[in-house]
């Protein structure tokens, strides 16, 4: 909690003070009302036409001019000060509340920004390691978390201290043995501050990651709509959803009851509290009785001062249980933000494997050399991902890369696209160390592919222009061209303005890879990777968007594929094994002869 407010810049900073410094002067207007109050019932028992001393806190501020004024003229000051002070607390009332929530908005866009960059540092592995879902959780639910925290936190911790110390300070200026009796639900509140504190904390940790559970079950619902439909999975993620909504709703059932339980008990002290200042304020009212108070002006003046300060005692002990109740709001308020917190400041501090070279080296050439690479993905991994891969590209040339699935062909792209970490072995590019290359320039440089394409939603040519903003009509027709996606594009009335829904469902693999493939190719990168991307096509489609790489583009070119028609005129052809080990390399001709697993592929593969 104490970092979360430390990381905030000293304007917001400084916002949120002058609105803490604007509750508080509310507050102890609205502190100082009853004693105004007070003074207003003395002068109306008072009898009228007699002059009225105006006094406050049993007579600690009654300065001489204000002894002795006429009744009228008392009637009149007391009347336009409490209008005033009225008018003045709605006031403070209002300003407090702008400042504290622009400050809070202004707190929100921070953190959100700041969790935000600090989530496109992740590597790869580091959001494995977190998982998607509570990323997302984070970034929406635990920020509005906090952000519920400032807006109301901030204000109701204000008010709740304020209101219950000055009660507390200003019921003694009035009458010490009454407020004796307002002391008394100190230890009550303090007891039952201790158990919520630790009753609840456990329970909202477990209500975030319960929320995880709900965020990544209904995602994969939604992602997987047709895998459920088609195998009747309806009842089964139904049954899911329910046990998980079932804990959630236990953990928020101990929840509500921990705090509404504190409220009967409070209140119920309050009650008791109510008979105390009453039977204090009849012993004194018996006491002036059996003293003469029928005969003495002296005592008549001080049982004014009694029913005055019942008056003020009441407002004060409502005050002070406002202030309480406010602090339990805030309590239950700060645990949750407490947990938000924590977890926020997880992602901003999270040890993150450092990939990004600001000053690195800029590539001159584009041929890619790998040598003894062997990669894990945790070290404490019992075997390698990829185990001592060696090769060569000069620039211009194709590689293709084939094996069984798990064989390492996609960890190797990720490597060569510097998205983890590599301790064994080397990967170098244009001569320069991976790792020692300005990594901007080296995305610049790189263009790739997935089998999965992310179209986002929009049009065509809005995804198109990602890859390139001020690309022209000409350029996009050019990649649209090669990457075969002119042929299906035309048939749509609007062309490459035809709306595509969010992930490109309202189009089919074959052509959402087209359209990814055509955006790449706008960059016309230097080292171009075909992360099988072209599994949705078909093998005619397939060969005329490779030879069109291959002959108008200038640019080495990574070719990952489980199709043989892909990759067969790669200049070179890397075949891994299920342990991510080479067992073969070189042209397709080759291969037949050297290497019985990729002969295996290419006689299936011509069967079918």
């Amino acid at each position: 909690m104490i970092k979360m407010l430390k990381i905030l810049p000293a304007r917001i900073k400084t916002i949120f003070i002058v609105g803490a410094f604007l509750v508080l002067i509310y507050v102890l207007s609205n502190i100082f009302l009853p004693n105004l109050i007070g003074s207003y019932i003395k002068l109306m028992i008072s009898k009228k036409g007699e002059p009225f001393t105006i006094s406050f806190f049993n007579n600690l501020i009654a300065p001489q001019s204000w002894q002795n004024v006429p009744y009228d003229t008392a009637f009149k000051w007391l009347t336009v000060a409490i209008v005033v002070q009225t008018l003045v607390t709605a006031l403070l009332a209002l300003l407090s509340t702008i400042v504290i929530i622009y400050a809070s908005e202004e707190s929100s866009y921070f953190y959100r920004v700041k969790l935000f960059n600090s989530i496109q540092k992740l590597s790869l592995k580091n959001i494995a390691d977190l998982k998607s879902e509570s990323i997302i959780t984070r970034v929406s639910n635990d920020i509005a978390i906090f952000w519920e925290f400032l807006v109301n936190g901030t204000t109701i911790m204000i008010k709740g201290i304020f209101l219950i110390m000055g009660g507390i300070v200003f019921s003694f200026l009035v009458d010490w043995k009454m407020a004796l009796t307002i002391v008394a639900i100190i230890p009550v509140v303090a007891i039952m501050v201790v158990i919520i504190g630790i009753t609840t904390s456990p329970l909202l940790k477990k209500t975030q990651k319960v929320v995880e559970e709900v965020t990544k079950t209904i995602g994969e619902n939604i992602s997987g709509i047709r895998l459920i439909k088609t195998y009747n999975l309806e009842e089964k993620r139904m049954n899911k959803i329910t046990e998980i909504n079932s804990r959630w709703h236990k953990i928020q059932y101990k929840q509500a009851m921990i705090f509404n339980v504190a409220f009967p008990i409070f209140f119920m002290v309050l009650n008791l509290l109510m008979i105390g200042i009453f039977s204090i304020a009849a012993n004194n009212a018996n006491f002036l009785k059996s003293n003469g108070l029928q005969n003495d002006a002296a005592e008549l003046e001080k049982y004014k001062i009694l029913i005055a300060n019942i008056n003020i005692f009441v407002d004060y002990l409502f005050l002070m249980a406002g202030g309480i109740i406010l602090m339990l709001m805030f309590l239950g308020s700060f645990f949750k933000a407490r947990v938000a917190s924590l977890r926020i400041i997880e992602i901003i501090e999270y040890k993150v494997d450092d990939l990004y070279v600001k000053e690195g080296k800029i590539l001159q050439n584009y041929d890619i050399e790998v040598n003894k690479l062997s990669f894990k993905y945790y070290e404490t991994a019992p075997n390698y991902s990829l185990l001592d891969v060696n090769f060569k590209i000069p620039f211009g040339k194709t590689l293709g890369i084939i094996g069984p699935t798990g064989s390492g062909k996609s960890t190797l792209v990720n490597l060569l696209m510097n998205n983890y970490i590599y301790s064994e072995g080397s990967i170098k590019v244009g001569g320069e160390e991976l790792r020692e290359i300005n990594t901007k320039n080296l995305h610049d440089s790189l263009g790739i592919i997935y089998q999965d394409a992310l179209l986002y939603s929009g049009t065509i040519k809005s995804n198109l222009l990602f890859a390139k903003e001020n690309a022209t009509e000409e350029e996009i027709k050019e990649a649209l061209e090669n990457a075969c996606a002119s042929e299906f594009i035309s048939k749509f009335e609007d062309g490459i303005n035809h709306p595509v829904s969010q992930g490109g469902r309202n189009l089919s693999g074959g052509q959402k890879q087209r359209i990814s493939i055509a955006r790449t190719l706008l960059r016309k990168p230097k080292v171009l990777i075909l992360d099988d991307s072209t599994s949705a096509l078909d093998n005619i489609t397939t060969k005329k968007v490779i030879d069109n790489i291959r002959n108008k583009y200038d640019c080495t070119t990574i070719i990952v594929s489980q199709k043989i028609g892909a990759i067969k005129n790669a200049d070179n052809i890397l075949v891994l094994s299920n342990n991510g080990f080479v067992l073969d390399q070189g042209t397709h001709n080759k291969l037949l002869e050297t290497c019985d697993f990729y002969k295996q592929i290419y006689e299936t593969q011509l069967e079918q």
